[in-house]
């Protein structure tokens, strides 16, 4: 029966993805697992509950579609959406709490990395798939594998437009923690970029 209620939850996950989101958002949090998997492991790191990690790539920018929206950053708005989901399918209040803090702190630089695997995980998989940060250390035959499989869809330009419209409904909400000199430059050329989409035009702050 456990076993038959990790399976039913980690299904259920990719279902509220997909109900919820549009395709270019749903791909990248696919992405976001699957990058952010070998680069918790490729820092001698180790993610206890796999399914936790899952959900939680899964579902890390929920607070960015419109039935999960409230009045906090969208970190925060997808982390409690995340938690209400674990309530549901019978997942402990400290699993909850894991996935709540991976998706609250997933662009909080400093803090995930010195957290459990899970909570880096979605950090790191996110920074990937989103300004190409590690993307050297990833073999381009894999890269090229993962975009085929879950393609980007225009997703700069969308991505953008999300952060756009989120703005639009909470002015005063912050959008993004990445705050340093090369998060501003990489958010600056996803505004600009007339480039066709793809992880290798942006890598690191370098078009």
């Amino acid at each position: 029966m456990l076993r038959f209620r990790i399976r039913n939850f980690c299904n259920a996950a990719v279902d509220l993805l997909e109900s919820s989101s549009p395709e270019f958002l749903c791909t990248h949090c696919l992405r976001t697992y699957i990058f952010g998997s070998p680069a918790v492991r490729g820092l001698g790191r180790s993610v206890v509950d796999e399914e936790a990690a899952f959900c939680a790539a899964i579902l890390h920018d929920l607070g960015l579609v419109s039935p999960y929206r409230r009045d906090n950053r969208f970190e925060v708005d997808g982390a409690d959406a995340a938690r209400e989901f674990c309530a549901r399918h019978w997942v402990t209040p400290e699993r909850a709490d894991l996935v709540w803090k991976a998706i609250a702190l997933h662009t909080s630089p400093g803090i995930p990395t010195r957290l459990a695997g899970e909570i880096a995980l979605v950090h790191f998989g996110a920074g990937l798939d989103f300004l190409g940060l590690g993307l050297d250390q990833v073999p381009s035959q894999v890269v090229e594998e993962l975009l085929e499989k879950y393609p980007r869809l225009n997703f700069k330009a969308e991505f953008r437009n999300l952060l756009v419209e989120h703005r639009r409904h909470h002015p005063a909400a912050q959008v993004l923690t990445w705050t340093d000199d090369v998060v501003r430059t990489a958010v600056l050329y996803i505004a600009r970029s007339a480039n066709p989409d793809g992880i290798a035009n942006y890598v690191g702050g370098a078009v």
